[in-house]
């Protein structure tokens, strides 16, 4: 199945990212293997999720450990929003019940997530892709943080 293809993928990348670890101090990447599992969770009958553990367990992939992980989190209907902003046609298909699911399952994962430091952003009211005051007052929270798990919940602008 296709949650195979991208577990092999993100195996492929955590490799290469170990490999070329001595040479580049500083990574950014979009992806933590855990989320893997979380899709896998979300697309998967039994069966198939019970072959994609197996194959996932083979694999045994050590992934190091983030120095920060952002968890940006919205509402179903602000992703539904911004999904038909991006007009990206693959993902105009994503049914709202699904985001749904994405949306509780991302939420129990993140809430007892302790490996790596954590910034839980509301992203709700942000726009850091499209508008430059979000992404500054963003990256200078990010740049602001240390360990432990923190919020950034900025209140939206008055007009």
């Amino acid at each position: 199945p296709t949650q195979l293809f991208f577990l092999f993928q993100r195996a492929q990348q955590i490799q290469s990212l170990m490999q070329d670890d001595m040479f580049a101090p500083v990574r950014v990447a979009d992806f933590l293997m855990d989320k893997d599992r979380l899709f896998a969770e979300l697309t998967l009958d039994a069966d198939e999720l019970h072959l994609y553990e197996q194959v996932a367990n083979k694999l045994s992939v050590e992934a190091p450990v983030p120095d920060l992980v952002i968890y940006l989190q919205a509402p179903a209907t602000i992703l539904r929003q911004r999904i038909m902003q991006r007009g990206i046609n693959s993902e105009q298909i994503i049914e709202d019940d699904y985001l749904m699911r994405m949306v509780d399952i991302y939420s129990r994962f993140f809430y007892s997530y302790n490996d790596a430091p954590l910034l839980i952003v509301n992203a709700s009211e942000i726009d850091p892709v499209n508008n430059d005051e979000d992404y500054q007052l963003l990256l200078k929270r990010i740049l602001s943080m240390r360990n432990g798990r923190h919020y950034f919940n900025p209140l939206p602008m008055a007009i």
